[in-house]
């Protein structure tokens, strides 16, 4: 099996192994009829494993510190939002945000415990790494390497076919969701597609080349949940609850 290389063998070999993986590490997407700002992430890691969520580490809270200000930057974004669904809090930037990842289980093969992992497998989880840090290219020389990209690339396209009638903000964060969106070739009018957003991971947003296109996604968002963005309006929605 592994030294397939025909390229519909290990397509489905690789949709075997993405489901196997996922019976005990898929972190689910968080979009409900309210989001309208979706941001397009890579995978989950350990944290998000944890947690249930997407962004759920240090990567969320750069989000988080980014978007509602410094004093929330303890509180990862993925925790929020997903509290704030399964609590009913409504809290309206919270309500607004959406959380996509590429693919759902963990690329980097330490997320998973070495105990569970089969040694078949050890092979694959190699090639899901390679994937994840080669981003760069869009054809790769490894069948296996294409068969990979080519499965996500179908996932990711089924989750952003049925979003195209809704008006959204969708914000693909760094290089490997940038390629991903751009290959998967799916659009609309009624999207704003912002670019340019690096992933959140060792405190890129606090970069000063990304100043202003943070400040973008951070606008966006509160004009989707408030309309009016001043502060006098803004002042009048506190009711002492974190990030009304």
């Amino acid at each position: 099996m592994l030294n397939q290389t025909d390229p519909n063998v290990l397509y489905q070999e690789t949709q075997k192994l993405l489901a196997r993986l996922g019976e005990q590490y898929t972190v689910p997407d968080i979009i409900t009829e309210n989001s309208t700002c979706i941001f397009i992430l890579e995978s989950p890691h350990i944290q998000e494993l944890q947690y249930g969520a997407p962004v759920a580490g240090a990567s969320g809270a750069t989000m988080s510190k980014h978007l509602f200000g410094p004093e929330y930057g303890r509180f990862p974004l993925g925790r929020l939002v997903k509290k704030n669904v399964e609590e009913n809090k409504n809290r309206p930037r919270l309500n607004r945000i959406g959380l996509l990842n590429v693919c759902n289980v963990p690329l980097q093969g330490n997320a998973y415990k070495a105990a569970w992992v089969p040694q078949e497998l050890g092979e694959w989880l190699r090639d899901l790494a390679s994937l994840r840090t080669n981003n760069q290219r869009d054809n790769y020389g490894s069948p296996r390497l294409n068969a990979i990209q080519a499965v996500l690339l179908d996932n990711l396209r089924a989750k952003l076919v049925p979003l195209q009638s809704r008006n959204l903000s969708l914000v693909p964060c760094g290089r490997f969701a940038q390629k991903f969106f751009r290959l998967a070739q799916v659009s609309s009018p009624k999207w704003q597609v912002i670019q340019g957003v690096p992933h959140p991971s060792y405190n890129s947003w606090d970069r000063v080349q990304y100043a202003e296109v943070v400040a973008q996604v951070r606008e966006t968002l509160k004009t989707q949940a408030f309309g009016d963005t001043s502060q006098e309006h803004l002042e009048n929605h506190k009711n002492g609850s974190i990030l009304t």
